[in-house]
């Protein structure tokens, strides 16, 4: 990956958007985590009313709100990527109006935005972002949020560590920019205004991911 390589500006195109899905997911390990992952993504929507809308932000290509909207809930997927939106569109067309899409920059909301969603699901990009910024993304989710935030983040321990490098030592890509500590990860729910209630695990030898369930303070 090069050092300036943008996560906003790469997935404005459609080819990129469009190949996303099949670039991570197609290889046996990509297909157990992405089993792993929308099985416990659903393990913490438990207790939520059927029904309910959820936002769903980043959208991407839909992989997750598929499962939200399976399972009967309402979703609101958002995206900064008009490419992304459209891939997750034709993903869930045939739920219908049940699925609204909006293209929206979380780190440009207005200041007088009020909460509007019960709960809200946060995947897959808080790792592209040094923690200062994490914090920024994960407390206006919170602004747009009543009751629950769940979000992904990969984990810095020991163990991950050494896993890095030697994936690193072998020529891999490495499977997240910046993976936190507990301790930032304490720092991350306090300025954003959360308070962790759960937390799961999909797989501590395969994945870094740790799936976060909080409730605003």
């Amino acid at each position: 990956m090069a050092m300036d390589w943008d996560p906003v500006l790469h997935y404005q195109e459609i080819a990129v958007a469009e190949r996303y899905d099949r670039e991570r997911f197609s290889s046996m390990a990509g297909k157990i985590f992405n089993r792993l992952e929308k099985y416990y993504v659903a393990q913490a929507l438990r207790g939520l009313p059927l029904d309910t809308e959820i936002l769903d932000l980043p959208c991407g290509t839909g992989r997750l709100a598929d499962v939200l909207l399976n399972k009967g809930y309402r979703v609101r997927g958002v995206d900064v990527s008009p490419a992304m939106l459209e891939v997750a569109k034709r993903r869930v067309v045939r739920y219908r109006e049940r699925f609204q899409a909006q293209v929206l920059d979380i780190f440009c909301l207005p200041e007088d935005v009020q909460p509007q969603y019960d709960a809200a699901l946060c995947a897959r990009v808080l790792m592209h972002f040094e923690l200062p910024d994490q914090i920024r993304f994960l407390r206006n989710v919170a602004r747009l949020t009543r009751h629950r935030v769940i979000f992904t983040q990969s984990l810095s321990t020991p163990y991950h560590r050494a896993r890095r490098g030697f994936k690193r030592m072998i020529g891999n890509q490495a499977s997240a920019a910046h993976p936190i500590t507990n301790s930032e990860l304490r720092e991350l729910l306090a300025a954003s205004g959360l308070r962790e209630t759960r937390r799961l695990r999909p797989s501590r030898m395969l994945t870094e991911e740790v799936i976060v369930i909080a409730e605003k303070v």
